[in-house]
């Protein structure tokens, strides 16, 4: 059990990891990044749950950075030859550059951005149970993809996922979402990021966990909020379908250590009641 279980457990085999054939959107903001999320799940799938992990890393973070992480939660990653921890990083070079490298590029042979062969590069690696890590999609609007790009990609890939009973998890940012639970939202019509992120979650067929750095800026106890919401089919079912409901108007708060992420309810302070 990793330190997301007791607060957001999932009604499925294993409590700590979404259902098979499910989609976990994870947004969070620039001051209140998502990586202890995607933490916790990789270190349920590697540890306990002997899970094939697939990182698709548009971020460009790097598996070093995974590795000392993980090494601290007590969950070392599998080693860079095992089938078991695939570490798939997008290139952003165009075709005309010369690269050794057998990374996946982001634009086709007419240098237009296409997501073709990062989509190539998963599909072979999923089998039955895989969680897939799409991180970092927020990079490729910033790039210049259309969000319907985006969008497409994603749910090309969630179908092979659906048919391997795998799980999907989608990071993007969503610092244009208001802070406060009382406050109206008005995107602005050319916000692309907010496109993607409205398209993640019409997907469905799973849930969105929401964090977001506190209105008042961060404290010595409290570093962010945590807000889960079941999406399309499990709207109904709720908890009984695998995903915890945790309103925005009473989220979880979170503070990170050395070793590990202490998360409490709203208003406890350093955990305790």
């Amino acid at each position: 059990m990793t330190y997301l279980t007791p607060h957001l457990p999932f009604a499925s085999s294993s409590p700590s990891l979404p259902p098979p054939s499910s989609h976990l959107v994870l947004s969070d903001t620039l001051s209140s990044p998502s990586h202890f999320a995607t933490y916790h799940l990789v270190s349920a799938a590697v540890g306990k749950e002997r899970r094939r992990v697939v990182w698709v890393d548009f971020r460009g973070e790097g598996r070093a950075s995974w590795e000392a992480v993980l090494k601290k939660l007590g969950t070392p990653l599998p080693p860079a030859s095992s089938k078991e921890f695939v570490h798939i990083t997008p290139s952003s070079l165009p075709y005309s550059i010369p690269t050794n490298s057998t990374s996946p590029r982001l634009s086709d042979d007419g240098s237009r951005a296409s997501l073709r062969a990062t989509y190539d590069s998963v599909v072979p690696h999923l089998k039955e149970g895989s969680l897939v890590i799409l991180d970092g999609l927020s990079e490729l609007v910033w790039m210049g993809m259309s969000s319907v790009e985006v969008g497409s990609f994603v749910r090309a890939i969630f179908a092979k996922v659906r048919n391997t009973k795998s799980t999907l998890v989608s990071t993007v940012h969503a610092d244009h979402l208001p802070l406060a639970s009382s406050s109206t939202y008005n995107p602005r019509s050319s916000d692309s990021n907010a496109d993607l992120l409205e398209r993640l979650l019409r997907v469905g067929q799973g849930g969105w966990w929401r964090i977001s750095h506190l209105p008042s800026g961060r404290s010595g106890d409290v570093m962010g909020e945590i807000s889960s919401h079941p999406l399309s089919s499990y709207i109904e079912q709720g908890e009984k379908n695998g995903f915890t409901h945790v309103p925005r108007s009473n989220p979880l708060q979170y503070r990170l250590e050395a070793s590990t992420v202490r998360v409490f309810p709203k208003g406890t302070g350093r955990g305790f009641l």
